[in-house]
């Protein structure tokens, strides 16, 4: 597990200091800081990049991001132009070292009776939850926003625990077991434009690269590079229908540093080609 991931007592709400909607008007990068409370950010278009402590994040669309207090983040790309995100700044004490985490069972489990001694434990959230099938999260952001405009921070807090409770429980639900796939399935995801090779999933994982592979293809049914080229060509279909760039600039934009090599996959995997497929899915661009 990530060891700034965000750890939020059961018995406790947050304090939320600022929430609102921002886009990037210009070229932009994330601020260089350490800050003393968490941070939460939801991407609503473009793409944008923060290093926490290290370990560099790819936002997308229909992401949604968290960042501990006190820990150094900073960007070194400029996001895309035209992004547009929801955020929300807040406080929350650290768990107790008493305290356990809550089961998971009893997230959203309304036959489940809670005990007292739950609201002495913590859930864990994810660093970074893909939010594209869990609309909900958006709704959230847009009413906690709203609550806090109006000044009613303890309705915007309600809010905000109830976004926490959809990312522990979409957390819940990954049905990825092993833990080395785990890991190596979130760098990818947070790196796969970028380009790899055996040394670096290895020093990722802890394993030799046969044995890593074997592995994740048993638990995903995909190879390493099946995955990461899976990721690439989902986010070249999101250029495609929401910009009007050019198939060359996707193609770079995607990792892919070959333009026909670009259209020869995209192809392979949707059956027709990246101008085929704009055409088709949005008319007139």
């Amino acid at each position: 597990m990530n060891r700034h991931a965000l750890k939020i007592p059961c018995n406790t709400l947050p304090f939320i200091c600022e929430a609102d909607y921002s886009v990037s008007l210009g070229k932009m990068i994330h601020a260089d800081r350490t800050v003393p409370f968490h941070v939460a950010i939801y991407l609503l278009r473009g793409s944008m990049e923060i290093i926490e402590d290290g370990v560099r994040y790819e936002l997308l669309p229909h992401r949604l991001f968290f960042l501990k207090s006190g820990v150094h983040h900073w960007g070194e790309k400029f996001f895309e132009e035209d992004s547009a995100w929801y955020y929300a700044h807040f406080y929350c004490r650290e768990p107790d070292a008493r305290m356990q985490e809550l089961s998971r069972n009893v997230y959203y489990d309304t036959k489940v009776c809670l005990n007292p001694q739950d609201g002495e434990k913590y859930i864990t959230l994810p660093k970074l939850t893909d939010c594209e099938q869990m609309r909900q999260i958006q709704r959230n952001f847009e009413k906690m926003i709203e609550a806090h405009v109006h000044g009613n921070i303890p309705q915007a807090s309600v809010r905000l625990w109830q976004i926490f409770l959809e990312c522990a429980e979409n957390a819940r639900e990954d049905t990825i077991q092993n833990a080395y796939v785990r890991k190596l399935t979130e760098h990818i995801q947070a790196h796969y434009m970028e380009n790899f090779d055996s040394k670096e999933v290895e020093a990722v994982c802890g394993l030799s690269y046969k044995y890593a592979g074997t592995l994740f293809k048993e638990e995903t049914g995909q190879t390493i590079r099946e995955f990461q080229r899976t990721l690439r060509i989902r986010r070249a279909k999101q250029l495609l229908k929401e910009t009007d760039r050019s198939v060359t600039e996707i193609a770079q934009l995607t990792g892919f540093s070959d333009v026909f090599y670009f259209s020869k996959v995209f192809r392979a995997e949707q059956g027709c080609s990246p101008s085929e497929y704009r055409r088709t899915y949005i008319p007139g661009i």
